[in-house]
């Protein structure tokens, strides 16, 4: 069974054909301006897919969204990071311009499926996964499945809201942790504050600075908070932040025990860096339709 995964990113769209055996071919990875050319996202999509597919035998899509989506995995109703994103009827359009299945969730849905499975994490339990890029994505799995609500807005961790932020989120709210804790805020510090740094580098150069540790400990909070609610089996941290030269994972380790809840879920908090692979939420795109066409 071939499967094309994709991963819209706030910042990079990536693609890959998926065979039976979870191998990637043929993975590209361009920015997200390089697909979504006009005031037609879907038309855009499906045009791309068309190209991409051509010569290729495909028996399912899979897309992940830095997105909210409908409970019902239809469509997608609000991207923050993604101005031109919004009710989108994904399944339906595409479905019917690609021929084959179509399945859609957020991107960080199919990073934690992969990443259970890279990582050998008991599927039986609730894991949490955090996945902190130009937004801070966040997954929870409980029983091998994931954790949607019921409007399909569950893990929506960056928009809890921090107390005196006055800045406004891209989701329409004021105030979200995200605006304070998110890669898009690393590029805000580079614009205003170290003007003669380029984001790679801001924590080589100004990881010990107070405003570099209050932004890990704001990731840390944001860790906790969930960890003291769920107290999950296992805990994964992940994402393009985390994955920067010199980020202080150690520091970020220790401030989450910090606000961890003493003496548990503390005592017993175990947590994983998982490795920011470029083809991840590729894989796991393919991971998660065949355990969807094909539950155990």
């Amino acid at each position: 069974m071939a499967i094309i995964g994709i991963d819209i990113g706030g910042t990079n769209f990536r693609i890959g054909l998926v065979d039976a055996d979870g191998a990637v071919s043929a993975f590209y990875k361009v920015p997200i301006s390089r697909v979504f050319v006009t005031q037609d996202p879907l038309a855009d999509l499906a045009g791309y897919l068309k190209a991409y597919s051509e010569g290729k035998t495909v028996d399912a899509v899979a897309i992940g969204f830095p997105a909210t989506l409908d409970a019902g995995r239809q469509t997608v109703l609000q991207a923050p990071n993604i101005a031109f994103m919004e009710n989108l009827p994904v399944v339906d359009v595409l479905t019917k311009a690609l021929g084959v299945p179509v399945f859609i969730e957020r991107d960080v849905t199919f990073a934690l499926v992969y990443d259970c499975e890279k990582y050998g994490i008991d599927k039986e339990g609730i894991v949490c996964g955090f996945y902190f890029g130009t937004g801070m994505g966040n997954a929870i799995a409980v029983g091998g499945k994931p954790l949607i609500g019921k409007n399909g807005t569950a893990g929506e961790l960056g928009h809890i809201p921090a107390d005196g932020n006055a800045l406004q989120c891209g989701c329409g709210n004021t105030g979200c942790l995200e605006t304070l804790a998110g890669g898009k805020y690393l590029a805000h510090l580079c614009e205003t504050v170290y003007t003669q740094t380029h984001i790679s580098d801001i924590f080589t150069k100004h990881g010990s600075e107070p405003l570099l540790l209050q932004f890990v400990d704001r990731l840390a909070m944001a860790v906790a908070t969930e960890v003291n609610i769920l107290d999950p089996h296992g805990v994964l941290i992940g994402g393009g932040v985390p994955a920067m030269a010199d980020f202080p994972r150690e520091y970020l380790e220790q401030r989450i025990l910090a606000r961890t809840r003493k003496p548990l879920p503390a005592d017993s908090l175990h947590v994983i860096f998982a490795e920011d692979e470029p083809e991840k939420s590729v894989a796991g795109a393919a991971i998660y339709v065949r355990n969807a066409m094909y539950p155990v």
